[in-house]
């Protein structure tokens, strides 16, 4: 009974005392939607591009100063359906990703968290559907994401988060895809 007493009271102690990094992992779901992109190539030039997107995140989390500063790195998949126009008519593109994730994130006293995000595409394929039918152009270490946002502790170990990405992927024949998007989401930090 003693060694169970024991047992519990530094089970209690650990807990209360107060840790490094407020989560040592955390996983995440978002969803938001894409505009004032482009694409430019000599197949479609300067079309306009905008549609929603989905995506997750995890990551291996670590404090850089104890209690305010905390960095991350982990793994990232996105998918976005968008359409793009030319001459006035609309066509299907669709770009899915994944690669690696940073995150560092200020651990404010308060329920408001800001950071920073970005991250490099291991693997991205993008399907353009056109009048002539259906190209795809599929890329490794061709295309990154950075960004800002916030994220909001509602529940101890779960956040609400809202950012800003910019994305920009290179495409074959010295083509570019640019897009800037709006996503929020859901993160549980363990």
């Amino acid at each position: 009974m003693k060694l169970t007493h024991k047992l519990f009271c530094m089970a209690i102690a650990l807990v209360m005392l107060p840790t490094a990094s407020f989560a040592i992992v955390d996983f995440g779901v978002y969803g938001g939607y894409t505009f004032a992109g482009t694409i430019d190539n000599p197949q479609i030039s300067n079309a306009d591009t905008n549609g929603w997107q989905y995506g997750f995140i995890g990551h291996l989390n670590g404090s850089v100063i104890p209690m305010i500063l905390s960095m991350g790195i982990g793994g990232f998949y996105q998918k976005s359906p968008m359409e793009y126009t030319v001459a006035g008519q609309d066509f299907d593109l669709t770009k899915t990703m994944y690669g690696i994730d940073a995150i560092v994130m200020l651990e404010l006293p308060i329920l408001i968290h800001p950071y920073a995000r970005g991250g490099i595409a291991i693997n991205e394929k993008v399907e353009f559907k056109t009048p002539l039918g259906t190209w795809s152009d599929e890329k490794k270490f061709n295309s990154y994401y950075v960004g800002l946002g916030a994220a909001f502790t509602v529940f101890p170990f779960v956040q609400i988060f809202g950012e800003y990405l910019y994305n920009y992927s290179k495409l074959e024949d010295s083509g570019k895809l640019q897009s800037n998007s709006i996503n929020i989401g859901a993160r549980l930090n363990i």
